[in-house]
């Protein structure tokens, strides 16, 4: 059985901006969360909070904080992505970087903004965050550790992947999307990750987006990694240990700074705010003003105590043997680590293809590519642009190299180049899986195993005709694994109203979805262009995708009833001489997959009432509350009655739903419509035909 590591925050301090450059905020749940890590070690952190708090108080008695040590911290910033937007570059983790460094020292030039109440207290911090050099194996980094995984969509704390010792590593994951929707970053206090349970996620999670000021992040978003940084380092809120701003109730709390007034908070910028009856400090980089521009001295000195403190081993960062063991006290340049990757690998002969150097550890400065069957067949670009005119598979190499050295690639078959006639052309299309051979010459059917992991594969052990079906063995699957198949290109210009046709079974994992459940999705995509771009054609729920009750151990559909017949109608591209069809699932929490008897058909009669006879089902069934009843009507303006009779046959649910569209429908019944327990027979009508289920409600 699938176990998902969900793992809770641990924190007392989850900072979220709103996506997008405003003043109106999506904030999250410091208080639920502080509550769930109280309820996972609650003595563990009270204790490592109490000594830090103590710690802190004795460095600020003894006025440490005007020392001249110098404190340099090494980086490192693992960037999650798919090769999309959020794979940012280089020049803007290194200009993230700066303005770190610019806010810490007092560089900043709209200190000359600063409010003339706070000038006087506006703190050179005096940290210097710098990236690393040296990896946790002593091997050479640019401290940049591009990392090819889907979690870059979700964003929590299991998207920390490949987490640096936090002895030695400030460590900063950038992803795509941090779920729940809405929020651009979290961070750890010291002590709320102060054990060996919280090492593996000891950090800062932001969005690309929020990650300095160029690429896809902009001046407005730039100081949100400063304020997470001050979370890292134990400070507060200027309104206390919450993140809900604005309210009156604030005035009673307090961040532990003795020269941050207490405040409700701000999400504007109101320079003259008195919300708790004293000149706001609305300008401080831990408020959410967006017109942040300072810390204060009584910050400085809480933020330099958690740096002396062992709590969360934030002590050992800064001392000489770490600097030199992490490369940040030398100027070694490493070798670059060649990579690429190609937009849209896969297009039709006669088209070009962008190709990206995705190359890391250093800073390349030349480049040599080779691209046998190309035009033109090499190039010194950093990247280049290259024409295929003749179908085929092709590979590509890439040599990069500075001052230090080369270092090569070559990624057989990454270019697919597609004839535009299609590879079949007869009236009626299936395949069934019997004698097929996924992935090998000629067949033109493509597997995407885009994650590694359990990948589609034909199975003996299901069928819904035959002895053969294709399966994906998504109870295995990592959570945000994405696996595709992809059909041979077809001409439908013979059909006037063709539908793609499927079998499909599918079944949950039991058990009510918890708040950082991740569903399953399925979709079926079309593309008219080789694959260059596609179209979903069909979004499945995990309920709408669920066949038969969930599953504890993996599934196997091993009676006909298990399937179900979908279809998808495709007469928008009727007239089209060369499609494909994607598979696509992305794993969540769910159990395995099948899909058999995939054809493409003008419908008839009797396949056309088997087919609404197959997709009605009711879900859960047997049910201890809700249910679903599923349907699908084939023509436009169908005219459907559902009625549930009870066990002595009196009519207790009656519906009636006028000129519903072709395709699939849904309609949900309340328990408290049904507030009996005992058997139902559940009757729908669909035009002139009648089909009945038993349901069972416990």
């Amino acid at each position: 059985m699938k176990v998902t590591i969900k793992t809770i925050l641990i924190t007392f301090s989850l900072f979220c901006f709103n996506r997008v450059q405003a003043q109106e905020m999506n904030m999250c749940s410091t208080v639920e969360a502080n509550q769930r890590m109280q309820n996972l070690h609650f003595k563990e952190v009270k204790n490592a909070a109490e000594q830090l708090e103590n710690e802190t108080i004795l460095f600020n008695q003894q006025n440490r904080s005007s020392s001249a040590v110098t404190y340099t911290i090494p980086v490192v910033f693992h960037i999650l992505h798919t090769y999309g937007t959020e794979n940012i570059s280089d020049e803007q983790v290194e200009d993230a970087v700066n303005i770190l460094n610019r806010d810490f020292n007092k560089q900043n030039a709209d200190t000359a903004n600063i409010v003339s109440s706070f000038q006087g207290i506006a703190a050179n911090v005096g940290i210097t965050f710098k990236l690393a050099k040296l990896d946790p194996n002593g091997n050479c980094t640019n401290g940049i550790d591009r990392i090819y995984s889907t979690l870059t969509n979700i964003g929590d704390d299991d998207s920390k992947l490949n987490p640096w010792p936090r002895n030695k590593y400030l460590n900063i994951w950038v992803v795509k999307n941090i779920l729940p929707g809405g929020v651009a970053g979290y961070s750890m206090y010291p002590s709320s990750v102060a054990g060996s349970w919280g090492a593996a996620v000891d950090g800062i999670m932001i969005l690309n987006s929020y990650v300095g000021s160029i690429g896809t992040g902009s001046s407005g978003r730039s100081r949100a990694l400063t304020h997470e940084v001050g979370h890292w380092l134990n400070l507060k809120h200027t309104w206390g240990d919450s993140n809900s701003p604005g309210v009156q109730s604030n005035c009673n709390m307090d961040d532990n700074v003795s020269d941050t007034p207490n405040t409700i908070g701000w999400t504007s910028c109101n320079l003259n705010g008195t919300s708790c009856g004293s000149l706001d400090n609305v300008q401080n980089y831990m408020e959410y003003s967006y017109c942040s521009n300072m810390f204060t001295e009584g910050q400085k000195s809480r933020v330099l105590a958690a740096l002396t403190s062992n709590t969360a081993s934030r002590n050992n960062l800064w001392k000489s043997a770490n600097l030199i063991e992490t490369g940040v006290d030398n100027t070694t340049i490493c070798i670059p680590k060649a990579d690429f990757y190609a937009e849209s690998p896969q297009r039709c002969v006669n088209s070009s293809i962008s190709f990206f150097d995705n190359s890391s550890l250093a800073q390349a400065t030349t480049w040599q590519w080779s691209f046998p069957g190309g035009t033109p067949s090499s190039s010194n670009l950093q990247n280049p642009v290259v024409q295929y005119n003749t179908p085929g598979v092709y590979s590509v190499s890439l040599t990069v190299g500075n001052q230090s050295g080369t270092d090569s690639v070559t990624k057989n078959g990454i270019v697919n180049i597609l004839s535009t006639t299609p590879n079949i052309t007869v009236p009626d299309f299936y395949e069934g899986f019997e004698t097929l051979t996924l992935n090998a010459p000629g067949s033109n059917w493509v597997v995407n195993n885009i994650d590694g992991g359990p990948a589609w594969a034909i199975t003996s052990n299901a069928s819904y005709t035959g002895t053969k079906s294709i399966k994906l063995a998504n109870i295995s699957s990592s959570v945000g694994s994405v696996d595709e198949f992809v059909t041979p290109s077809m001409d439908l210009s013979q059909f006037s109203n063709p539908k793609l046709y499927y079998r499909i079974a599918y079944a949950s994992l039991p058990g009510t979805p918890g708040v950082d459940y991740v569903a399953n999705s399925f979709q079926i995509l079309s593309s008219a262009d080789c694959g260059k771009t596609w179209v979903v054609r069909k979004n499945y729920t995990e309920n709408s995708l669920a066949t038969v009750n969930p599953q504890n151990s993996a599934f196997t559909p091993n009676n006909p009833s298990q399937w179900r017949q979908d279809y998808i109608n495709l007469s928008l591209i009727a007239g089209f001489t060369n499609i494909q069809f994607k598979f696509k699932f992305t794993a969540g929490e769910g159990n395995n997959i099948y899909i058999d008897d995939i054809n493409i058909n003008q419908p008839t009669a009797i396949s056309e009432l088997e087919e609404m006879k197959n997709n009605f089902r009711i879900y859960p069934n047997p049910s201890d509350g809700d249910v679903s009843v599923y349907f699908s009507t084939i023509d436009n303006f169908s005219k459907v009655i559902v009625k549930i009779y009870d066990i002595v046959g009196k009519e207790v649910y009656h519906s009636e739903i006028d000129k519903l569209k072709e395709g699939n429908h849904q309609i949900n019944l309340n328990r408290n419509q049904l507030n009996t327990s005992g058997m139902y027979m559940v009757q729908i009508m669909i035009n002139d035909n009648v089909f009945t289920k038993k349901l069972i409600l416990n």
